[in-house]
């Protein structure tokens, strides 16, 4: 009968180890087949992007050829706005003085009042003079969009009289308002004829175009406008290469795909695919393996060891002479100051006592022998349940219950983040609490004054400064000057509330700004833009927007820098000085601000000193938590709801920086703000950037 259930055994094992090869087989082949087809991708990808580099030389070439036509039109209308009373001889000694590079410019013309007065060449060109644009269908569509846009357009390809193609550049020319008495006045058109062939060649497009299937066309500002510049627009349905080409007034599109096509495989592809097959049958071996060890490991296994190893709490049961019998790993874990005393024999007295010697738990300082025996006094008694403060800080629910030949099973639960948890619930109850409660104070200061501001404007008409100019108006004659008076006074009265209520409009717009910010910034969604900017840029930016406020406190507000680059966000930058600087104003009330550069290392260091009152040292980190304030009631002399600091640190993070404060309290503050001074790939290139972390002096 054993025989018999043996061999069912072993023909189950194959049942499931041929299943088990099936399954693997498959995906090794689902694997195999997506990573082939991951390489493939790769390949197709690294070739889209060596030809797309390529396309984006040539299209820069594009761009500067376009642009160089423009300059020399441009060039030639400043001219013209300095005589636009010129005639046919003028216009060509304007045109010849353009000293232009390049043959494929076939002419130029000027169209006061958009009929066509002057030409160059004069003779090749000669006909042409006398046209008027609002009369020519062929013409007047794009004049009219380059006067209405009043910036300079380009269309094209049109086909040519002569024969050939090309392409027509057209800028407007407006009489100033201050010279024509009024608002501005159109003086006219002027143009510029470029041979489209020719301009192609020089940009060394046609020889692109040996290596590529090219198209593309020009998207004027009305989408439905386009024309096709070159190639084929068929191409765009090949899984093309695109690239906008940008112009004035417009874009032209490029679309490209080599000639022989995309790569259908890797080069190595044979050779990748065998070496995923030598895998498969590798893992395939490997995996047999373990299934049969596994098989074998699991008729020893010790069914009740195993099922105390699984369990999440930690769990020791002693005998009736308190000897530790068993227990799992988390019991050792959970008591790890005296782990090696945890085996089999150990006693509970031999246990408590060792603990109580290297690290007393709370309820035991002071009372170590007392403490000892109310635990002996307990394990002897009845099932308990209760909460253990370790010296480590760790709280652990225990639960002892004694078994039917008079022993003890005693259960640990680690109940430390829990207790974590409930404290920062607390904690997020009270600083919410605070910031409802700040928030409501700062919200309803400036709601006040816009209210009272209304309410005063509404009905200014009782107002005695309204009635003295009704009483002005109405005496007979009207004294004008004492009208005027009334009537200016009450303005600058209007004015005066309209400030206010613009002012506190304002502080209502930048509590919601930094509470938007700090949203985006917890959400991961806020980007920066990092760049070398100039030092003394930011400085000056910083100075322009804080020395007024400075000036109305009586304080002196100092800049110091060694100059150099910074490699940051010169926007979100400007921003977390702005923001330390207006803190330094809003606490300092006598006294000097000083803001000073220098360079660390590979680092730039921004420094904020102020002589106000200061932090207390357990108040430091804690302005940096959003929503967090060192004086929070609502009898703080200074406004605010705690995000400036908060946000100024979260954007300092974000470009590789680091914001820390020094303060001493009564003496002032220091907040350091420190930058790389260039980007991460540079300073891997070059020598290792400086410890972010340490002091700044």
């Amino acid at each position: 009968m054993n025989v018999v259930l043996s061999r069912l055994q072993s023909l189950r094992f194959s049942a499931h180890t041929c299943a088990l090869v099936f399954v693997l087989l498959v995906s090794l082949f689902l694997i195999a087949t997506e990573f082939d087809s991951l390489l493939r991708a790769n390949f197709v990808k690294d070739v889209r992007l060596d030809h797309t580099l390529e396309l984006i030389e040539a299209r820069e070439e594009i761009e500067e050829k376009v642009f160089d036509h423009f300059l020399v039109l441009q060039k030639l209308v400043t001219l013209i706005e300095e005589n636009y009373d010129l005639d046919q001889k003028q216009f060509g000694s304007l045109v010849q003085s353009l000293n232009y590079q390049g043959d494929d410019i076939i002419n130029f013309a000027a169209a006061p009042d958009l009929v066509v007065r002057f030409v160059y060449p004069y003779k090749e060109n000669a006909a042409a003079v006398g046209l008027d644009y609002t009369e020519n269908d062929l013409q007047r569509t794009g004049v009219m969009r380059a006067v209405e846009n009043g910036t300079a357009t380009i269309d094209g390809p049109i086909e040519l009289v002569q024969g050939g193609r090309a392409l027509i550049i057209r800028q407007p020319i407006f009489i100033d308002s201050n010279a024509a008495g009024g608002s501005d006045k159109i003086w006219g058109i002027v143009s510029m004829v470029v041979d489209f062939d020719r301009f192609w060649d020089q940009t060394g497009l046609k020889a692109l175009s040996q290596a590529y299937k090219l198209f593309l066309r020009l998207d004027s500002v009305e989408k439905d406008q386009r024309s096709i510049l070159f190639g084929n627009p068929e191409l765009e349905q090949e899984s093309p290469i695109e690239l906008e080409i940008s112009i004035p007034n417009g874009n032209w599109s490029m679309t490209a795909i080599p000639k022989p096509g995309w790569p259908s495989n890797t080069p190595n592809h044979i050779r990748n695919r065998l070496i995923m097959g030598a895998i498969s049958l590798l893992i395939v071996g490997v995996v047999l393996s373990v299934a049969a060890l596994a098989a074998a490991e699991k008729k020893s296994r010790i069914r009740l060891t195993s099922a105390i190893q699984a369990m999440n709490d930690g769990f020791a049961m002693f005998d009736s002479d308190g000897l530790l019998i068993e227990y799992n790993s988390k019991y050792s874990e959970i008591y790890e100051k005296v782990s090696d005393q945890i085996k089999h024999g150990a006693s509970f007295e031999d246990i408590i006592r060792l603990a109580v010697e290297r690290g007393p738990q709370a309820a035991a300082m002071g009372r170590e022998e007392e403490w000892v025996q109310e635990r002996l006094k307990d394990f002897d008694g009845p099932d308990i349940e209760f909460e253990q403060e370790l010296s480590d800080g760790r709280f652990i629910l225990a639960s002892d219950h004694n078994t039917i030949d008079g022993g003890k099973v005693c259960l640990r639960t680690d109940v430390t983040e829990l207790k974590q948890a409930i404290k920062a619930a607390e904690e997020a109850s009270r600083a919410k609490s605070e910031f409802m409660n700040t928030l409501s104070h700062e919200l309803r200061t400036p709601l006040t004054v816009i209210l009272g501001t209304v309410g005063l404007i509404k009905h200014i008409e009782g107002q005695k400064i309204s009635k003295a100019v009704f009483l002005e108006f109405a005496k007979d004659p009207i004294d004008r000057k004492g009208a005027s008076d009334a009537l200016t006074a009450l303005i600058r009265h209007i004015v005066a509330m309209m400030g206010k209520q613009e002012r506190s409009a304002k502080y209502l717009l930048a509590l919601v700004d930094d509470m938007l910010d700090l949203a985006k910034l917890e959400a991961g969604s806020y980007s920066v833009e990092t760049k070398l900017c100039d030092v003394d840029q930011l400085l000056m930016s910083v100075s322009e927007q804080t020395q007024q406020s400075a000036k109305d406190k009586g304080l002196d507000l100092m800049f110091i820098s060694e100059g150099g680059q910074v490699y940051c966000d010169p926007l979100r930058t400007t921003q977390i000085l702005l923001n330390l600087v207006n803190n330094a104003l809003k606490f300092v009330s006598a006294g000097e601000i000083k803001i000073s550069v220098r360079h660390a290392d590979n680092d730039v260091v921004f420094a904020v000193s102020d002589t106000g009152p200061g932090i207390s040292l357990e108040d430091q980190e804690r302005v940096f938590n959003a929503f967090e304030q060192v004086d929070s009631s609502d009898t703080r002399s200074n406004g605010g709801v705690g995000l400036g600091l908060a946000i100024s640190r979260k954007l300092a993070t974000a470009q590789n920086g680091i914001l820390k404060l020094e303060s001493e309290f009564g003496v002032g503050s220091k907040f350091t703000l420190r930058l790389p001074a260039r980007s991460a790939e540079k300073a891997a290139n070059g020598s290792v950037r400086g410890n972010l972390l340490e002091p700044i002096s």
